[in-house]
């Protein structure tokens, strides 16, 4: 599902590499970790993906992202993902 919406090309595999589950009172929010690899194998982007669940009405989720280079040093870009 992030693959299509952060529109990972169908040759590179995207990688799930850690995950993380915060349940609160109000808001539930799954963190997802992923590397971006070419063709040779070479990661060429590392991702954070968060999914914030608002368990109150009226109930929603929001989709963001952050895009970092390979050595996770630097932000490439970030925003919400529309779903």
């Amino acid at each position: 599902m992030y693959r299509k919406l952060l529109a990972i090309p169908n040759e590179h595999q995207f990688i799930r590499t850690d995950m993380k589950w915060d349940e609160g009172k109000q808001i539930d929010v799954d963190t997802f970790w992923y590397d971006e690899k070419d063709t040779g194998g070479n990661i060429i982007a590392k991702y954070v993906v968060k999914v914030t669940k608002f368990i109150y009405p009226p109930k929603k989720s929001e989709i963001s992202y952050q895009k970092f280079t390979p050595d996770s040093l630097s932000l490439v870009s970030s925003g919400e993902l529309a779903h």
